[in-house]
Parts: structure tokens; C-alpha cells; sequence
């Protein structure tokens, strides 16, 4: 895929537009975050009060401030936007896009970051079914991937098409950004089975006396085993995160059979 060009990159088409824009999409657009702070900050200036009303405005693009300042690379600024309550989940009212998803498609890593830690909604999808990892996938974007999973995004969320983000990275010829999604895919299902055990051992109700402190004991060291081979596996082969978690299934199975089993009648008392 292509680099995008927007008109807010287009020195030409940001003057002739310049007089359509309100306060604050011209701050963005010329960079100037001092002179926007100063209207939430000086009385005496003539947007104070004004401005705030305008931080989910739309440009004539449909763009918010927020996507706006993503396409322009002002991390600055997004953080700023932000901060004075700009909703970072409103999409672009032509193309169905929120500021996440331009950031993971330009690839600006800690705008992305920002986002995430400011309430932006990691699987919110377009009318197409994207969300910003298959954006991120498309664009072969792989840090912006790195930075969803580990923020906790759904690996499996499908598109209106029927694909995850991991077979549209295939269809665009990013197999470094479809390797790193499957291997994603394989430490969360370890993770998963490492983490189902433990709640269920902690859980009084789940075992209702079923298992002995020894084989309590067991779960436990099982579990701890794997979580530290996975904990130093960053260069783990997909192979060999899921052998490791078909042991520790197989491992697990007698315990498993009885958890199955009734729970053990308890004594009358007299």
C-alpha cells in the first residue's frame, strides 16, 4: 500500500482552506499548540470559552482535532487534545476512520500509545469491520501491532469480509506483521490455559474439595513453569509455545478428571 496524502498535509490546500476552519483546526494545522493553550489558560483572550466547545468539531473532511493532529504527527498536541477532553472514539464522518486508526495506518507509535492510555477503544471496528490492528496489519505497520496486542486488543475480530487482521497482513505481503499476530495468538492460548488453572484453584466454589494440597501443589508448580518459560520466550518459535502448552494440558489431565469428578460428600454431623 501507498502513503496517503490528506489536504491538511498540503501546504497549498491548508491556505486556501484556512478561512473554513475553526480556531482550533488552524492551531493544528500551523502547529501552534502555545496559541491553543493560551486560549484554555488567559481570560483575557478572545477564544477563551470558546475553544472547548470545538475539540470534536469536524473539519470539512470530517476530521476531528484528534485525527487531524495524528495525521500531522503532533504528539504533542494529541496529548494535549486529549487532556482538555477531546473524545478520541469519534470517527471521521467520511471515512468511518478514528484517530487510532490513522495513527496505526501512518504508523505513529506513541501517538498510539497516548491513545490507548486516554481512553481510545482498541477494538471499536469501522463499517467495514476494522479495527485499528487490521489497519495496522494492512499498513505492515508492526510496532503499531506490538503496541495493540500488548495493550490487550482481540486477535480474532473479523471484518466484514471475514478476515483477521492476520490474513489481511498476509493479503498485503506484510509477513513479518502475519508471524508476529500468530505467535501472539499462540502465547495467549499458554497464557490462557495457565490462567484458567490458577482461578480455578484459587476458587472454593470450583473445587469443593476435590483436590488434595498436594495436587494443589502440583497445579501450581506446573503452572509457574510455564509462565517463566514464556516469560523468557520473546524468540520462542510459534511450534514451540504450542508444544509447550499441549504438555502442560497433557500435564494437567488427571487433575482435570477430577475436577470432573462429584465433589466428596460431607460428613454428617451428629
Amino acid at each position: 500500500m501507498t502513503g496517503i496524502v490528506t489536504d491538511i498535509e498540503n501546504p497549498q490546500a491548508r491556505e486556501s482552506s484556512s478561512k473554513r476552519m475553526n480556531f482550533v483546526f488552524r492551531c493544528i494545522s500551523n502547529g501552534d499548540l502555545s496559541r491553543l493553550q493560551e486560549c484554555f489558560t488567559n481570560e483575557q483572550d478572545p477564544y477563551f470559552g470558546l475553544v472547548e466547545g470545538k475539540l470534536n468539531s469536524f473539519d470539512e473532511d470530517g476530521r476531528t482535532p484528534t485525527e487531524a493532529s495524528c495525521i500531522m504527527g503532533d504528539a504533542d498536541m494529541v496529548r494535549f487534545l486529549l487532556v482538555k477532553g477531546a473524545n478520541p472514539n469519534v470517527r471521521n464522518k467520511q471515512s468511518g476512520k478514528s484517530a487510532l486508526d490513522m495513527a496505526c495506518i501512518l504508523g505513529r507509535e506513541q501517538i498510539v500509545k497516548d491513545l490507548l492510555e486516554n481512553g481510545a477503544e482498541i477494538d471499536l471496528a469501522s463499517p467495514r469491520g476494522y479495527t485499528a490492528l487490521h489497519h495496522a496489519a494492512a499498513w505492515g505497520r508492526l510496532q503499531c501491532l506490538k503496541i495493540l496486542v500488548e495493550f490487550g486488543a482481540i486477535l480474532s475480530v473479523l471484518t466484514t469480509y471475514g478476515e483477521k487482521a492476520r490474513d489481511v497482513a498476509l493479503r498485503y505481503k506484510h509477513d513479518d506483521c502475519a508471524y508476529y499476530l500468530d505467535w501472539s495468538e499462540a502465547k495467549r492460548g499458554l497464557l490462557a490455559v495457565i490462567g484458567n488453572m490458577k482461578e480455578t484453584i484459587e476458587d472454593p466454589q470450583k473445587l469443593q474439595g476435590k483436590l488434595s494440597k498436594d495436587e494443589k501443589m502440583t497445579v501450581i508448580n506446573l503452572c509457574s513453569e510455564k509462565q517463566e518459560w514464556l516469560d523468557t520466550a520473546d524468540h520462542a518459535t510459534i511450534e514451540a509455545i504450542i508444544k509447550n502448552k499441549e504438555q502442560l494440558i497433557e500435564a494437567l489431565e488427571p487433575i482435570q478428571q477430577k475436577l470432573l469428578e462429584p465433589a466428596p460428600e460431607k460428613p454428617h454431623r451428629r
